[in-house]
């Protein structure tokens, strides 16, 4: 049983990846509905057959609101909310234009659940009183450092363009990341969309951009031999978290062994992109099916290969500690990493929690 899909979902056109904090050419559903389910009936994901009550109570009804239109990053959840619907979870699955507008929806109460969410924009929100916290991860980072043609090096973009989807958004923080590393002195452009972005760079009308792995591959096939890859974020920076799943802290606080069996499907989902690629996909063609299969295909070998589906999460407290240290340092956040307290943005027991029930891996 699939999550219902929205509306946007059936007009996207094209792969979409999401930036930090909704990194894609959005289509906004508006506010999701509200849904309250404290008090519903439900049941651990440890409890025995025998003594559930789920399959004979009315399904439990939630709300995850996505930081972008559909794009690659909505498989894990997409997966997690397939399991979810097997235990008579029934989960909501919205899209909005940005991060921040899926932040502000469940820390109002019109949602429980913010999917792709970078990291950066979430420690913000917290830092501004959002009552939200992060429980995982849904992948290691995939951008790139990508230039036209004729720029070998990346200190040969000195003084040169580079596109970045938002003022807060993961990609402008890697830019910043890499301006300061090599003193650059790029003049930042303004434009939302990783594949916009990746059109504009093979038109040349930037020089350089953080572009999303399932965007380079797009524009592979689109424009072959229309740029070239300086670096990847990934290799360089293993321990940053990217795009992070959210929940409303005061929920998860009010219900939290519904919180915990939502992650345990969020984790079985994600495990079974990893174990079966015909599964993902399936999946993958339901999200964007305007996307060509074979790159689709190719996308999910690449993720396979580089490990960018990581079947514990990827979140714990050394990821969080360096992620903090990173965004902290590029004054993103205004904490001091030697004393902050990683469990104002992080709740780490969920995943622990679940990895341990389901197995490490």
């Amino acid at each position: 049983m699939r999550a219902r899909l929205t509306t946007a979902l059936l007009l996207v056109l094209a792969l979409v990846a999401a930036a930090c904090g909704g990194d894609g050419a959005a289509t906004t559903t508006g506010a999701p509905d509200t849904t309250q389910a404290a008090g519903e009936p439900t049941t651990t994901a440890s409890e025995e057959p025998a003594t559930t009550t789920t399959a004979a109570a009315e399904p439990v009804e939630l709300t995850a609101v996505h930081g972008s239109s559909p794009d690659y990053i909505a498989l894990v959840p997409a997966a997690g909310w397939d399991v979810c619907a097997e235990q008579g979870i029934n989960v909501d699955q919205q899209y909005v234009e940005d991060g921040s507008v899926a932040i502000q929806a469940i820390a109002q109460g019109e949602g429980q659940i913010a999917t792709n969410i970078g990291v950066n924009v979430g420690l913000l929100a917290v830092d501004e009183g959002a009552a939200i916290v992060d429980v995982m991860a849904t992948q290691r980072p995939t951008w790139a450092l990508v230039s036209r043609n004729e720029i070998g090096t990346i200190e040969e973009l000195a003084g040169l363009t580079m596109g970045v989807h938002g003022e807060t958004s993961f990609t402008k923080a890697i830019a910043d990341y890499y301006d300061a590393q090599y003193d650059l002195g790029m003049t930042q452009v303004i434009i939302p969309g990783s594949e916009v972005r990746a059109e504009a760079l093979a038109n040349d009308q930037i020089d350089a951009s953080v572009i999303d792995l399932p965007d380079i591959v797009t524009l592979e096939a689109t424009y072959p031999d229309s740029f070239v890859v300086l670096d990847t974020i990934g290799e360089n920076l293993p321990d940053l978290i990217e795009q992070d799943i959210w929940m409303n802290k005061t929920w998860v606080e009010e219900n939290p062994e519904l919180a915990q069996q939502v992650t345990n499907c969020l984790v079985q989902g994600l495990r079974n992109l990893i174990d079966d690629p015909a599964y993902a996909l399936e999946l993958a063609s339901e999200l964007l099916p305007d996307v060509d299969p074979a790159i689709l295909e190719e996308l999910i070998a690449e993720y396979q290969e580089r490990g960018i589906w990581d079947p514990n999460g990827v979140l714990n407290e050394e990821t969080a500690q360096f992620t903090v240290e990173f965004f902290a340092d590029l004054g993103e956040i205004d904490v001091d990493p030697a004393t902050v307290n990683l469990e104002d943005y992080f709740n780490f027991e969920l995943l622990s929690n679940a990895v341990a029930e389901l197995g490490e891996r």
